[in-house]
């Protein structure tokens, strides 16, 4: 895990998010390890750019709200324009079905491949204030979800 620490009212950048992705590179290749995961940031700023900056494959999570649909667009048409293989997943797709199916609609439409939903789930906040993963917390609900989702990323990667 690599990570930086920002403190408190420090703006987040394109420049720490791209540090922090060479130094895990840097950590991967000196392992040997082959798979390097970085998690974005939310929206479309510079952090975003920074976060899919030479990836092999994009997952997009987004939730089923306008604001939501709105970045996934945006996210999507920035890895089209880099050629990036894009993968959608909706998180707490249960909230709003119907928005949910038209995010899901159009990354069909604009040669994404959803790959999983995530549901609501409060033991997503009991399993946080366990300290815990919620996979570890609990075997079932969105823990499904969540194994489910990386065993389609996984394969689409060829892992």
């Amino acid at each position: 895990m690599v990570h930086a620490k920002l403190g408190i009212g420090e703006e987040n950048s394109g420049k720490l998010v791209s540090t922090v992705r060479r130094e895990a590179h840097s950590i991967a290749d000196e392992r040997g390890m082959k798979l390097v995961i970085i998690d974005g940031s939310p929206g479309i700023g510079c952090p975003v750019v920074a976060s899919i900056t030479a990836a092999d494959t994009v997952l997009i999570v987004t939730e089923p709200t306008l604001s939501g649909q709105h970045d996934m667009a945006r996210v999507a048409e920035l890895t089209r324009h880099f050629g990036i293989k894009t993968l959608l997943c909706v998180n707490k797709w249960n909230i709003n079905p119907k928005i949910t199916d038209e995010i899901e609609s159009h990354a069909r439409n604009n040669s994404l491949t959803v790959v999983g939903r995530i549901r609501y789930d409060k033991s997503v906040t009991a399993a946080q204030l366990c300290r815990k993963a919620v996979v570890e917390y609990t075997p079932a609900g969105c823990s499904e979800d969540i194994k489910n989702l990386w065993a389609v990323v996984a394969e689409s990667m060829k892992m």
